[in-house]
């Protein structure tokens, strides 16, 4: 029996991860999955549509006024999860992070236009902040904007953008000669460029946009700009973190049914000492990562980046720990292209990447503690 993470709460809650985790085991298993990776745009479009529009994915947290469900962030950590679970590789979180742009830009024009369409699934966006090295701080590298008779255009590059050849918006932080800013650009835009960004991660593709005298469309500047790259580095957090509790919960349940069939000296391997302490280690990692997870999906907005980024730290730890204990004990098949494990490691090591890395949260822990 699957080992039921502690994300789940409530009955609705249930319910919605029960949904979804039926649906993505029979549209996803391991041959679909590894099928979908090796089209053009790396993912089932009919199942991800079907996502968007049965289960409203798409507009999960997106309030009601604007065609989304307004679900709570505890409920997308149950979304997340599954997602996590099932390594699917569809735009769904770049698509979270674009709508909680726009939900804090309080742009109003912006918002009643890009987020009904957001929520129905009929555009994509995503989010393009990182610099090369995977951080979100403004740098020497950051996008310039400048401004002519037609109004704002970019200039520059970013990194590590989630599915960027899929989206039909983007929100970028760039450096105006007033200080920070956020603008939203359309992908078809004069100037706009995608390119696939190599990782190890062959579930999610990342790739680097180019803006050359792009047009953009002024969301916010000076603090407001801030606290817009603030909340989505936060959902972000919250999202790989409640992932990594779904990768690690699919890495415990797989590894427990292999020890218990498997044997060794005509015993199963889960009977030895040392194979059952890795059990429960990645038992107790599921939940501890879960629980973390979830305290950060409720925390109060003081709490919230402090507990964000713990669980982000956390979460990424303890995900690698798991997987590389997993592949171990599933010997020498959980090396090979054929075996799962290995995806889950990938996802694993480059989620952690994706986030800015340990030493980047611990970075910020220590500057919020301050």
């Amino acid at each position: 029996m699957a080992i039921r993470d502690s994300l789940t709460r409530d009955e609705d809650s249930r319910g919605l991860q029960d949904t979804l985790r039926g649906l993505l085991a029979d549209q996803l298993s391991s041959a679909a999955l590894r099928s979908s990776l090796d089209t053009d745009t790396g993912y089932d479009a009919a199942l991800h549509a079907r996502l968007a529009t049965e289960l409203g994915l798409a507009g999960l947290t997106i309030p009601v006024e604007f065609g989304g469900l307004g679900r709570s962030q505890a409920e997308a950590g149950v979304v997340h999860t599954e997602l996590g679970r099932a390594l699917y590789p569809g735009p769904f979180l770049a698509g979270c992070l674009t709508a909680a742009a726009l939900l804090e830009a309080g742009d109003r024009t912006a918002a009643q236009y890009w987020l009904p369409r957001l929520a129905d699934g009929s555009v994509t966006g995503t989010v393009a902040a990182a610099a090369e090295d995977g951080r979100w701080s403004p740098g020497s590298d950051s996008v310039e904007a400048g401004r002519s008779a037609q109004g704002w255009y970019l200039r520059g590059s970013r990194w590590h953008v989630i599915a960027g050849h899929m989206a039909g918006i983007v929100v970028v932080p760039a450096i105006t000669d007033a200080g920070p800013a956020v603008f939203l650009v359309e992908s078809g835009a004069p100037g706009f460029s995608v390119s696939r960004q190599l990782g190890i991660d062959l579930t999610r593709r990342v790739y680097v946009i180019t803006f050359d005298t792009t047009p953009a469309y002024l969301l916010a500047e000076g603090p407001n700009a801030a606290a817009i790259l603030d909340r989505a580095e936060r959902e972000l957090l919250l999202a790989t973190a409640a992932e990594a509790a779904g990768g690690i919960a699919w890495c415990l349940d797989a590894t427990i049914a292999y020890v218990k069939d498997r044997e060794q000296f005509g015993r199963p391997i889960g009977s030895f000492q040392d194979v059952a302490h890795s059990c429960v280690d990645m038992l107790a990692d599921l939940q501890s990562v879960s629980a973390a997870a979830r305290h950060a999906a409720v925390a109060s907005a003081a709490e919230a980046p402090m507990a964000a980024h713990v669980a982000a730290l956390q979460a990424g730890e303890a995900y690698r720990g798991v997987t590389e204990s997993a592949i171990h004990l599933f010997g020498g098949i959980g090396f090979t292209w054929e075996h799962d494990a290995h995806l889950y490691y990938r996802r694993a090591w480059s989620a952690e990447r994706l986030t800015g890395g340990p030493h980047a949260h611990r970075a910020a822990i220590a500057g919020l503690q301050s």
